[in-house]
């Protein structure tokens, strides 16, 4: 047996930890429900794509943000309400735009706007409301500019394009008005 098979069920997390940075990816697999979370983590950094579906409701937030980050597109959706952000906000920058429109009221800031830089221009004037400007100066950059000038009753030449941004970025009558 390879020194790393033996050591796979060390008693000291490190040695563990270790074996999974080092051990062949068909044996991953054994290692997978670990006790300690960096050793998942570390298995979840290399493990086959198959296996990672597997992994998607560890405990550890951060083995399921890495499990996000590899995981088959097909299975982002089911990781849309993840309870920790940093794992959805890895959902929003891989997952279909189909699913985006689902995610547009995330209560964190960061998700509404990686969701505002992809989302299909469709949906852009529903997140013009939204409560932060920087979410609304990612969508403003996406709207055609003349829709903006006639949305708010502004004059408008697409030279000012980007006065037009700032204007909806940072006026706050304008924040719930629309």
């Amino acid at each position: 047996m390879k020194p790393d098979l033996e050591l796979m069920n060390d008693e000291d997390s490190g040695v563990r930890e270790e074996v999974a940075r080092r051990i062949a990816v068909e044996h991953l697999p054994k290692m997978m429900n670990d006790k300690d979370w960096y050793v998942r983590w570390e298995v979840a950094k290399r493990i086959g794509n198959e296996h990672l579906p597997k992994m998607m409701n560890d405990e550890d937030s951060g083995v399921r943000e890495e499990v996000a980050r590899r995981i088959a597109v097909e299975h982002l959706p089911k990781m849309m309400n993840d309870k920790d952000h940093w794992v959805r906000w890895e959902v929003a920058k891989r997952i279909g735009n189909e699913h985006l429109p689902k995610m547009m009221n995330d209560e964190n800031y960061y998700i509404r706007l990686e969701v505002a830089e992809r989302i299909g221009v469709e949906h852009l004037p529903k997140m013009m409301k939204d409560e932060e400007s920087g979410v609304r100066y990612e969508v403003a950059k996406r709207i055609d500019p003349k829709f903006l000038g006639e949305m708010f009753g502004l004059d408008f030449h697409p030279e000012y394009q980007m006065g037009l941004i700032k204007v909806l970025a940072e006026r706050e009558d304008l924040k719930n008005e629309y």
